[in-house]
């Protein structure tokens, strides 16, 4: 294949043109390793090879500056590439970035199944749909929720917090089933179980009523000594 032309271009880029109307933005590094600025021809192979290398490049750059925004599991990094550059250049930047730790889902999945746990107060079912919707393969977030789903303590605890501090406007008549039925579903969709759940209530509605008539018996005493 003739090279037309190899020229500058805005930045670290040069233009390469071919005699077959192809025009390649081919990073000057690159342009160099291949020797362009001397040839007249370029064999197919080659050419192939060099468009490669320019695209793995480029992507392993832009993957680099996605990361240092935000944290990526596998699956998502290679699908914001995927929608710029082929799937061979895509795997070969991400092989590079899990052999370099900048990719780790196992890492990853523990810091978000820690935040959503502590931080946010979700139960092990909840943080399951946000590591499977950040591509974290089912082997990984097993691992990483086994942990969570067995400290039934902690998970009642905090669903005690939750009560105190979320719901508790709707838990002031034990009778009131339709709100506490309400109030069910809410921490159902937080990802807790149900057994866990019912525990809470019954702990949380014994420490109440309890409260009550301790405050009753205070009044009646006073009630006494007059």
């Amino acid at each position: 294949m003739k090279i037309l032309s190899c020229k500058p271009q805005h930045g670290a880029y040069l233009e390469l043109t071919l005699e077959d109307g192809q025009v390649h933005r081919v990073h000057r590094e690159i342009a160099a390793q291949y020797g362009l600025s001397q040839a007249e021809e370029i064999p197919e192979d080659t050419l192939r090879q060099l468009l490669f290398d320019n695209d793995l490049r480029r992507a392993f750059q832009r993957a680099l500056y996605l990361l240092d925004g935000q944290d990526y599991s596998f699956q998502m990094l290679f699908k914001k590439l995927e929608k710029s550059y082929h799937e061979d250049v895509c795997y070969e930047v991400m092989s590079r970035l899990v052999k370099q730790g900048f990719i780790n889902d196992w890492k990853y999945a523990q810091q978000i199944a820690a935040k959503a746990f502590e931080g946010k107060r979700y139960g092990p079912r909840r943080i399951r749909q946000i590591l499977y919707e950040k591509g974290i393969p089912e082997t990984v977030i097993s691992k990483v929720l086994r942990p969570y789903a067995e400290d039934l303590e902690t998970q009642i605890e905090h669903l005690l917090q939750l009560l105190e501090r979320k719901y508790s406007r709707f838990l002031e008549r034990p009778e009131d089933q339709q709100s506490i039925a309400k109030v069910k579903r809410a921490l159902l969709r937080m990802g807790y179980g149900y057994g866990p759940i019912q525990t809470a209530l019954q702990e949380y509605f014994e420490e109440t009523l309890s409260g009550y008539d301790s405050e009753y018996e205070d009044e009646s005493a006073d009630e006494d000594l007059l």
